[in-house]
């Protein structure tokens, strides 16, 4: 009742080639990346990041307030699955799912449960109206790539009550296409990989030692973790190092 849109629709611009960063029998992991302009004035934004895992049984389930529970599912539970981690543009966690491949009718898709996730990076600075999204997500390979369905609830989780606010669909369709910026986003990643690679397992890999909680601050005596990031990237550290100055702003429990 007397719900107004809050936000004006807007439109944003950019290539986004997807690379291979991690392909073992058992984790396949695809960083997305963004292509913003053209010609000599084009650059390169990291964007987030997808990890299959192969029959996972540690999950990542987001609880509210930057707060993500520890599930265990049995063996049993896992098996034939295939879990996907999505992460936001620093690797650390949003959200986490399990479902299985089908391949029926000449057709092959991945499906989850409905799974809880903070809000989108488009909505979480400009919204305070609802706590999460609960969506339940489809992948669907085509001819040359792939389709993306969503469907999900904005939920207001407060006061011991639980009421979607609204309901949105979101569609994202991916096609293979010979353009000369996929070059400039492979350079890019070959120059800052030995950095992000282990970025992305560090955050993986605290995780997974997560018993119950997992949760992580943006600002850690006086600096925030955007900054810390720019900091670390210019001094080309080892993993060592990397996991050394990142574990001040994270809680694992």
């Amino acid at each position: 009742k007397d719900y107004t849109t809050p936000s004006k629709p807007y439109h944003e611009e950019a290539f986004e080639p997807v690379i291979v960063a991690e392909d073992t029998p058992e984790r396949i992991t695809l960083q997305h990346l963004l292509v913003v302009g053209r010609g000599e004035k084009s650059h390169v934004i990291k964007h987030w990041a997808q990890v299959w895992t192969w029959q996972d049984t540690r999950l990542l389930d987001y609880a509210g307030d930057e707060k993500w529970n520890r599930v265990t599912v049995s063996a049993d539970q896992a098996a034939g699955k295939w879990s996907q981690l999505v992460t936001s543009v620093d690797d650390s966690p949003r959200y986490e799912a399990l479902g299985r491949w089908t391949h029926e009718l000449g057709t092959s898709s991945w499906t989850t449960e409905p799974t809880r996730r903070p809000l989108p990076r488009r909505e979480y600075e400009k919204r305070e109206d609802y706590d999460y999204l609960l969506g339940t997500n489809r992948h669907t390979l085509t001819a040359n790539g792939w389709v993306h369905w969503q469907d999900n609830s904005k939920v207001v989780d407060r006061d011991g009550k639980k009421v979607a606010l609204g309901i949105e669909s979101g569609l994202n369709q991916y096609q293979r296409a010979e353009n000369p910026l996929a070059a400039t986003a492979a350079d890019w990643w070959t120059k800052n990989s030995a950095f992000w690679n282990p970025v992305r397992d560090f955050w993986i890999n605290e995780g997974e030692k997560a018993t119950q909680t997992f949760t992580y601050t943006t600002s850690h005596d006086g600096t925030t973790l955007s900054a810390k990031f720019k900091e670390l990237s210019k001094a080309a550290p080892s993993a060592e190092q990397i996991a050394t100055e990142l574990k001040p702003y994270l809680s694992v429990q």
